[in-house]
């Protein structure tokens, strides 16, 4: 890890965990996000960050990918199964396509291979923390009021086809009644064609509107959290497609979202 950046500090309210094992990496990035403002406590093994979670929740989590007893990828898919969503960046020296993908589709909102710059991981923390704070996630000892930016209000609702989406909640309610979880990455990907209904929505707008700091001419992220997208509304209404891709521009959603009154379904 290298490089560094003496520029504004953030807000000393920020709460960054890590669950890592290397033990002097940890100290490291303590000395370094002091620098930041920022409180990073430590975690070196996943049953001791379950234990933390079971009381209290951080403002972004830095997740090993290679841990003892457990796999990362399995740590983040027990937080989204209890509905937790703040932000988490795994940081991983499996850098493969395959494993950056795998992290993203467990859950994960940004993914650093290792070894990494110091200044490059600064950016990444920074987005997401300010994409966490518009989201009106404010957890103990933040401050601010800043409108939201998943919802405009709790009450905002879109009809896609069958199927309704609750932004505010993370969730996609089926036809049948059928509840699917969203990430946050996921949420505001949808929000983003939700807000502009039957128009085609740029790769590079779609990465602006999840915090995402990846280059889209270089990197399949987007496509692959479409993909995933797609395969969620597939599975609440098989005979729809609803996304459709449009080769070189971006992407669209076929049916016409509409604010609307929730059904019970979606209460």
């Amino acid at each position: 890890m290298t490089g560094n950046d003496p520029s504004t500090q953030a807000p000393e309210s920020d709460r960054i965990w890590i669950l890592e094992d290397d033990e002097l990496l940890c100290e490291l990035l303590t000395r370094r996000c002091a620098e930041r403002g920022w409180a990073l406590e430590s975690f070196h093994q996943p049953r001791d960050l379950e234990q933390a979670l079971s009381e209290r929740t951080p403002d972004l989590l830095l997740l090993d990918h290679l841990l003892p007893y457990k796999s990362g990828l399995d740590v983040l898919a027990g937080i989204r199964r209890q509905g937790l969503h703040f932000p988490v960046l795994m940081l991983s020296a499996l850098n493969a396509p395959g494993d950056r993908i795998a992290g993203l589709e467990y859950g994960a909102d940004d993914y650093v291979g290792k070894p990494f710059v110091f200044r490059e991981l600064q950016l990444r923390i920074e987005k997401l923390l300010r994409c966490s704070s518009c989201d009106g996630d404010e957890g103990p000892g933040r401050s601010g009021s800043a409108q939201p930016a998943v919802a405009r209000s709790a009450s905002e609702r879109f009809h896609i086809g069958g199927c309704c989406f609750s932004p505010q909640a993370h969730e996609l309610h089926g036809p049948d009644g059928e509840i699917v979880r969203l990430t946050r990455g996921d949420t505001a990907l949808l929000l983003a064609l939700c807000r502009q209904p039957d128009r085609v929505v740029s790769r590079e707008a779609l990465a602006r509107a999840c915090g995402s700091l990846v280059d889209v001419r270089q990197s399949r992220t987007i496509d692959v959290r479409m993909s995933r997208l797609r395969r969620l509304l597939h599975q609440l209404e098989p005979q729809q497609e609803h996304l459709e891709a449009c080769r070189g521009q971006g992407y669209r959603l076929s049916a016409t979202p509409h604010e609307a009154s929730p059904p019970p379904a979606c209460a």
